[in-house]
């Protein structure tokens, strides 16, 4: 299984345009995950954080559904939150 964690907040990865700082760039997901699985012949799954507004998230959900991974995980928090603040399950 190749994993695509775009939920990750942390400076390390954010600064290199890595982790949650993917979420702002929708077709950079596509191109990734389409081409991730047009050339591997395992299972592609990927990870996100809520984005500003359920529209939003839903929108880059869609997205990612027509990218064809074989499943997608929400975190339910905002990027900027942590594990110490609640998780917004009415969102997901």
């Amino acid at each position: 299984v190749i994993d695509v964690n775009m939920g990750c907040p942390k400076h390390f990865s954010t600064s290199g345009g890595m982790g949650s700082q993917l979420l702002s760039k929708p077709d950079t997901i596509r191109d990734i995950l389409t081409t991730l699985k047009r050339n591997l012949d395992i299972p592609v799954t990927c990870k996100i954080r809520l984005l500003d507004t359920p529209e939003k998230t839903l929108d880059l959900v869609k997205v990612i559904e027509g990218c064809g991974v074989t499943a997608m995980g929400v975190h339910a928090r905002f990027i900027p939150q942590r594990p110490r603040e609640p998780a917004h399950w009415d969102l997901v």
